[in-house]
């Protein structure tokens, strides 16, 4: 018989007296207390430290790996590699080129002096060449013209005498299908241009040489455009892709430009279509950097600029491939584009990756019989650097779909084990829709709270301390984020989601990180979703989260031995969070690269310090959402948010009374340019 008020049942054969359960302890089914959770259960405070620890290492190994260059080979190297393509070689063609000065478009060093440059170092090429082997011509087109500028406002782009150097190389039997290989070595007024765009034309110079040396014929034909007017609204190539002879006969394109010195080159657009040029790429080029979500981000109009890709496609109805250096943005468009800038590393990375890249193009079958290989397309991306993913876009929607039926299947579990914890008249459902509006209203005080201090930066004159070193962006806008979302989540379940639940005296970790990582993961399925249907090239970043952390929730709610051991919960999310980190984290580093310098030139019109304090606030939202929900099974959030509050205090100090948050360095050969250049 049990009394209502007893405590403790006795045994009365026997006399031993046996105790009930203590009343904090979890119950067998979802790892719930019955009315309290002890922090003796939850994961001690160092675990945080852990993890800190581990993503931190993981994002200083995607950092050396992004910087990861192979040696350069020189001139004394060329016997021990016989038709290797020469850093060296090319680096002497940059010198010789950027000694002109700028060469604007109608300057006597564009017109003249660079077009007899190109002209002399190709003649030297074809009088080294065998006529045996290669049928080697050189042009010189000059092309009068115009074209709507559809994408600028749709206004008449008008030119007159502009300069083409062509040279083409094929098979002795002359072949009907070419490649064609386009840069442009005109340049912005009062830069000598080595990156934008002298260093392609120089790679080129050195491609050109080591496939007219080769002792092996082309099956086709190769044609490099040298092309004299690039930087006044593309205008030389869309007079030879509508006017010369030898542009009937292009069936693809690779294009080469620059928005920064050296780094590693990224192929950021394909196709359209063809989903056969990025399949040549990805078993062709030995240090592949490619992404789809580049692609997209690009075509969306987010990144100013345009290349003669878009002439090609538009006016030729070409296929081709689109590359750039990203890195060092800083020197783009200014007087500081000089030699110096531009590792010789850097020069033998793309060399090494575009030499394989064109003769495995231009040997290929797709390449005489284009029609037939047009239809579909391909999302992919490299994982840092180390081998590339292509997935076809029918792949990638089932791949969606099935990664939609586990995050459901997750739900539909953890709503099944959630029934006796749920309060009268509570649903699971409705504890959804409510965790899915504080996502939303987390996501938005965040971004208050950032660009509030923003302004307060850009009003002391404080602003710009990241342009200099990207590292001030996390204590200045993702640790705020990182304070604000646990205090909400911590606030948000012992004192409103709470009110849905039969706990009442506490928080229960288990319970709560579930219903809102299952919240989590419905509103990224909604977004993956409708990138499906839209830039399905982005969709593989929520993708690989979605499909990674459903997983481990299934895995969670199949293994009860996981949820009873906060600790164990906590490592094993590690475990299955550690690949999309990388992989985000990868981007966001190149992201990084790419914008901050953008940011720096735009001009003090423009509020970098509220529009980098906007996308670090987005970015990292969309990275954390999924992860802050751990906050709930550390014992002491108090630590936490004290030992991060001290570092946001301590960096705003630094920033403010000390010159460490300078943006700009005397150092010329890392020299950063004031915000107005460009």
């Amino acid at each position: 018989m049990i009394s209502s008020g007893s405590k403790s049942i006795r045994q009365r054969s026997g006399g031993t007296k046996i105790k009930s359960p203590p009343k904090d302890v979890y119950s067998s089914k979802l790892s719930s207390p019955r009315r309290s959770q002890p922090s003796s259960v939850l994961a001690p405070t160092y675990m945080f430290g852990l993890f800190v620890l581990v993503y931190l290492a993981t994002y200083g190994f995607v950092m050396l790996v992004e910087r990861q260059l192979p040696r350069p080979l020189t001139i004394q190297d060329e016997p021990r590699h016989p038709g290797r393509f020469i850093a060296e070689r090319v680096y002497n063609h940059l010198v010789n080129l950027t000694s002109l000065g700028p060469r604007p478009v109608g300057s006597f060093e564009n017109e003249v002096l660079a077009v007899n440059f190109l002209r002399k170092e190709i003649n030297n090429v074809i009088q080294q060449s065998d006529p045996k082997v290669h049928q080697i011509r050189l042009d010189t087109q000059t092309v009068s013209g115009a074209f709507p500028l559809t994408f600028l406002d749709r206004m008449t782009n008008i030119y007159r005498n502009v300069q083409n150097v062509i040279v083409r190389v094929g098979p002795v039997v002359e072949s009907a299908h070419s490649l064609l290989v386009n840069c442009h070595f005109d340049t912005v007024p009062d830069s000598p241009g080595a990156s934008d765009d002298g260093s392609s034309c120089a790679l080129m110079l050195e491609l050109l040489r080591v496939i007219a040396l080769s002792p092996t014929p082309l099956q086709n034909n190769i044609v490099f455009l040298f092309n004299g007017a690039e930087e006044a609204f593309l205008q030389a190539s869309h007079g030879f892709i509508t006017q010369h002879p030898w542009a009937r006969n292009v069936r693809a394109f690779v294009n080469l430009e620059a928005c920064g010195a050296g780094g590693r080159e990224v192929l950021f657009q394909s196709g359209p279509k063809n989903p056969w040029l990025m399949e040549v790429y990805s078993a062709s080029v030995p240090y592949p950097f490619a992404s789809s979500l580049a692609q997209d981000v690009f075509q969306s109009g987010l990144i100013p600029g345009d290349t003669d890709f878009r002439i090609f496609r538009d006016f030729g109805n070409i296929p081709g491939l689109d590359f750039a250096w990203s890195k060092n943005g800083y020197v783009y468009h200014t007087r500081l584009d000089a030699v110096s800038q531009i590792p010789l590393a850097s020069l033998q990375r793309t060399g090494d990756n575009i030499l394989p890249l064109l003769l495995n193009l231009v040997n290929s079958k797709q390449l005489v019989a284009v029609h037939q290989y047009r239809e579909g397309s391909l999302v992919y991306f490299d994982f840092i650097g180390l081998f590339i993913v292509t997935l076809s876009s029918t792949f990638t929607i089932l791949v969606c779909l099935l990664t939609l039926g586990l995050v459901l299947l997750s739900v539909y579990i953890n709503s099944r084990a959630a029934g006796e914890q749920l309060a009268h008249g509570s649903s699971y459902a409705g504890l959804l829709v409510r965790c899915a509006g504080f996502t939303l209203v987390n996501y938005v005080l965040c971004l208050g709270v950032n660009l509030a201090i923003a302004f307060t930066l850009t009003k002391m004159n404080r602003a710009m301390s990241w342009y200099g070193a990207h590292l001030w962006l996390v204590p200045l806008y993702i640790i705020p984020l990182l304070i604000l979302s646990f205090s909400s989540i911590l606030f948000f379940t012992h004192n409103y989601l709470a009110k849905f639940t039969r706990f009442k005296q506490s928080t229960h970790s288990s319970f709560y990180y579930n219903v809102i990582t299952d919240s989590t993961l419905l509103l990224y399925s909604l977004i993956m979703m409708l990138l499906m249907f839209t830039y399905v090239g982005s969709v593989m970043v929520p993708l690989i989260w979605i499909l990674s952390l459903s997983l481990f929730s299934i895995l969670r709610s199949l293994h009860p031995s996981l949820s009873l051991n906060p600790v164990s919960s906590l490592l094993c999310f590690l475990l299955f969070s550690l690949v999309p980190y990388m992989l985000c984290s990868y981007l966001i580093y190149c992201v990084l690269l790419l914008i901050v310098p953008i940011m720096g030139r735009s001009g003090s019109g423009n509020h970098a310090e509220e529009v980098i304090s906007f996308l670090t606030t987005t970015i990292f939202s969309l990275l954390f959402n999924l992860m802050t929900p751990c906050i709930l099974f550390v014992r002491s959030p108090k630590k936490v948010l004290s030992s991060l509050g001290t570092i946001f205090f301590v960096s705003i100090l630094l920033l403010v009374l000390t010159p460490l948050g300078f943006p700009y360095s005397g150092e010329v050969q890392y020299e950063r340019p004031s915000p107005a250049c460009g």
